[in-house]
């Protein structure tokens, strides 16, 4: 009888703190996240298609790898790059991103929900490489006079950009109501601040007949020094779990 007496108070205690409990585990783990970055071909002003992965490595920790690629014609709109008779740009970016817990809570509802995939304030380090290379020539814009060739300039410039930001951000999916399950599409938006490093390597024959230098915000493609700027970032992400 004290055996009986002993299993129904484990099971009502057990019953109760399942009751009090309001976590709900996901279904299916989901450690990666396929990203896209719209803003780096709306607003940037060097243009790019660019993708990422964010793979987590624990609980509160995961680690992010973009690559992006970009031609001039590229921006939707007017962008310096169009100066140049060919440009193209190579832009990549790693990181490490730390998050404050493993739950994402609706605190009105009174409602947590466990996620396998990294959902929540973050903060984060990452490096940034980036490439442009652009080329131009007299001989598109001269007039034909006689035979004799045209092609009297002639300049191919690749700009470096190296830096690295601390940042802060939220990541977030969709909370679904009736299936108590996030959506697998999530929003990744973030701020932050470093420096950045840049430097031209410029390889020029002839003579330049132009006096444009094909500049865009804070940056030159015919200045020969490098240089130490400050750097601020911002950003939105579409990502889906994999």
């Amino acid at each position: 009888m004290t055996q009986v007496r002993c299993f129904i108070c484990l099971l009502l205690t057990t019953l109760s703190a399942m009751g009090q409990d309001s976590t709900i585990a996901l279904r299916k783990t989901h450690r990666a996240i396929l990203k896209l970055a719209p803003l780096s071909l709306l607003l940037d002003q060097d243009a790019t298609i660019q993708v990422g992965l964010e793979y987590r490595t624990g609980a509160r920790t995961s680690v992010q790898g973009e690559i992006g690629y970009g031609w001039g014609g590229l921006s939707l709109s007017e962008a310096d790059l169009d100066k140049f008779t060919n440009a193209e740009v190579w832009r990549g970016r790693a990181e490490v991103r730390f998050y404050n817990g493993r739950h994402r809570t609706n605190r009105r509802r009174d409602l947590a929900v466990r996620s396998d995939f990294p959902l929540g304030n973050y903060w984060a380090i990452d490096g940034l490489f980036k490439q442009i290379n652009v080329t131009d020539r007299a001989d598109e814009y001269l007039p034909v006079v006689d035979a004799a060739p045209r092609n009297v300039w002639s300049m191919r410039t690749s700009r470096y950009v190296l830096g690295s930001h601390l940042k802060l951000g939220r990541q977030f999916a969709f909370y679904d109501p009736q299936k108590r399950l996030f959506s697998r599409t999530l929003l990744d938006i973030y701020v932050g601040a470093g420096v950045r490093w840049s430097a031209n390597d410029i390889r020029e024959t002839g003579q330049n007949p132009f006096e444009r230098c094909g500049c865009g915000i804070g940056r030159s493609f015919t200045d020969h020094d490098s240089q130490w700027a400050p750097s601020l970032t911002a950003g939105l992400k579409i990502g889906f779990a994999l």
